[in-house]
């Protein structure tokens, strides 16, 4: 059992909303990277290989695409392509990477996209620490 099943089977016990889907491909994978011009950070590769998406939390490879793209064309909002878009909280805010566009994600750092305010706020030290706290209600 990899690191993101152990850490779902735990979390999963608790929220009955969370339906891991199966696992993305390597063809769904370089599809995201090509359009978005950008490598995925290793620890969301090896999240979307063992399960592309939740269906809750984390978006799913077309989810990623989809949502990134969409957010880069807005013009009401300070730009937005300086986040890699991964997660949403359903209400519209997205979690995700801070990256350049010449350099792609900078760090593992979790930043918060709140739409409302066009906010962004640093949320947690990685993948693995983000979810652990947004299921664990800590952000």
């Amino acid at each position: 059992m990899s690191k993101w099943q152990a850490l779902y089977k735990d979390l999963a016990g608790t929220h009955e909303y969370v339906k891991p889907n199966p696992p993305a491909t390597n063809e769904q994978i370089i599809n995201v990277e090509e359009n978005l011009k950008i490598e995925l950070p290793t620890d969301l590769k090896e999240l979307l290989f063992d399960m592309n998406g939740d269906n809750w939390l984390i978006f799913s490879t077309e989810q990623i695409l989809e949502i990134n793209m969409s957010v880069r064309k807005l013009d009401f909002y300070m730009p937005l392509d300086c986040f890699l878009f991964f997660a949403g909280n359903g209400c519209g805010d997205y979690y995700g990477y801070p990256i350049t566009l010449a350099d792609g994600v900078r760090d593992n750092d979790v930043f918060i996209w709140e739409h409302e305010g066009d906010c962004r706020i640093w949320k947690a030290r990685g993948l693995e620490d983000a979810i652990r706290k947004y299921y664990n209600s800590e952000i």
